[in-house]
């Protein structure tokens, strides 16, 4: 037993000899065997753990939907999605994205009450959104086409209060590299969201029993983070101080200032082909482009999302890399690489997938889902590398692109909207490959100034 353990190190030691850091860092996610080798910064650990959470949380959805596709139609799927969109919008600016600055300051006295900010800022500015809500829902409902949302505008506000305070601590854990209380957080609100979806859908709750559903699962995820960092804070001793609250904001003024307007801007972009598609094809064609883009895009986003969060902190904490653009173009290779078996399985065989699992009436989902693959899989790649972006202080080049591209978007998807929906797709899927390409050459460029650019020239959001 002995020989054979002396064995094995041997031939690790002579693999890893041969290998750069990257290809440690893969080699080590892809054989479990190796996982008590780290890296000095802790980069493929922390990936791992967060991929771990990931993929149960993935894991329990895809479970989920063949029996929610058939407890909910697609018109149900479609005012969920339009519900979606609205607070994906509104929660963007909740925060002023001073919640992408917690990972910045040197003290956590400093980065807590920034998060207070946040949390200050969140609170009232949904209060007055509840108020509008109220009060002109006629209005709003008129102008996106769908008359089902009606009853729903009001929880748009209570449902971005909880996103925004989702994404607050989901910062700081961040910071305080908590990534399995991250993973667990994913597992959590992956199990509360579907579960409560099927409950309420055996008594045929329809678009009610999905939005409440999701509600109480970011609730659920909001104040299981919350409460972590409460301990956090009471551990540490920290004060929450007014005066180091204001002085953060204004520290990290920039962010309100150009990040906030043009992550705005790039939200909206974002969630245009729904609000177009329910304008111009219902609710139906909405649902099945929802649930397209569902299946596809979260476990994509998922994976995403957690390189994206520890890259983000590696880089803002152990400091910046010399060779950081040739860092980058190997982490894309990975991403793509990983991307590329997805994609091929849906070209072939997404529409007769969808039929089996989904139930007959969603293998039109499966048609989009062919268009829908490349797209995702550009931004999946993209995505990730974005914080690239805030690390180098490219704050107005990003801001420019955000901006080109909602303009872009709008005018190109709003022409193709009076076609018929394929060619609308298509339209969609070609418009966004060639802007997050040129997105990722502008990531390219800009991490070749890494090296020079510390936390206090951080001035931008990274995150799509």
């Amino acid at each position: 037993m002995a020989s054979l353990s002396s064995l094995f190190t041997v031939i690790k030691s002579r693999i890893f000899a041969f290998a750069t850091m990257e290809d440690r860092c893969f080699f080590n996610f892809l054989s479990p065997a190796l996982q008590s080798f780290r890296l000095v910064d802790g980069f493929v650990r922390n990936v791992f753990v967060l991929l771990t959470g990931s993929t149960i949380a993935m894991i329990i959805p895809v479970v989920a939907a063949p029996l929610l596709t058939r407890l909910y139609n697609p018109t149900d799927y479609g005012v969920l999605a339009l519900y979606v969109s609205i607070v994906s919008i509104v929660s963007v600016p909740l925060t002023a994205n001073y919640d992408a600055a917690i990972m910045l300051p040197e003290k956590d006295e400093d980065a807590l009450n920034l998060a207070a900010v946040c949390v200050a800022i969140a609170f009232l500015l949904s209060a007055a959104l509840l108020f509008v809500s109220w009060c002109f829902a006629g209005q709003l409902t008129a102008l996106l086409g769908n008359t089902r949302i009606a009853p729903y505008l009001p929880l748009a506000p209570l449902m971005a209060f909880m996103m925004g305070l989702h994404g607050t601590f989901m910062f700081w854990a961040n910071r305080k590299r908590q990534y399995r209380s991250l993973a667990a957080n994913k597992i959590m609100e992956s199990v509360v969201t579907p579960v409560a979806s099927l409950i309420l859908g055996f008594y045929s709750w329809g678009a009610t029993g999905l939005i409440a559903s999701l509600l109480g699962g970011k609730a659920a995820a909001a104040l299981m983070l919350g409460r972590t960092a409460w301990h956090e804070k009471r551990k540490s001793h920290i004060s929450l101080k007014r005066r180091v609250m204001c002085e953060q904001a204004r520290r990290y003024g920039d962010f309100p200032l150009f990040s906030a307007p043009t992550s705005f801007l790039d939200m909206v972009a974002l969630q245009v082909p729904v609000f177009l598609l329910t304008k111009f094809f219902g609710p139906t064609v909405v649902g099945l482009f929802a649930l397209t883009t569902r299946v596809l895009g979260s476990p994509l986003a998922l994976v995403s999302q957690s390189i994206a969060q520890v890259y983000y902190q590696w880089i803002t904490e152990v400091g910046h890399r010399k060779d950081e653009t040739s860092y980058v173009l190997k982490l894309a290779r990975y991403l793509a690489l990983i991307a590329s078996g997805p994609v091929l399985l849906i070209m072939l065989f997404s529409p007769s997938m969808f039929a089996i699992i989904f139930g007959e009436q969603w293998r039109i989902a499966g048609d989009y889902a062919r268009l829908l693959a490349l797209p995702l899989a550009v931004k999946f790649v993209v995505s990730p590398l974005a914080v690239i972006m805030p690390a180098t202080g490219n704050i107005r080049v990003g801001s420019v692109w955000k901006t080109t591209y909602f303009v872009s978007t709008l005018a190109t998807l709003y022409i193709a909207s009076h076609f018929q929906v394929r060619t609308f797709l298509y339209v969609y899927c070609i418009h966004d490959s060639i802007f997050y390409a040129f997105y990722f050459f502008l990531i390219v460029k800009a991490s070749a100034g890494l090296g020079s650019v510390r936390d206090t020239t951080v001035n931008a959001s990274g995150s799509l």
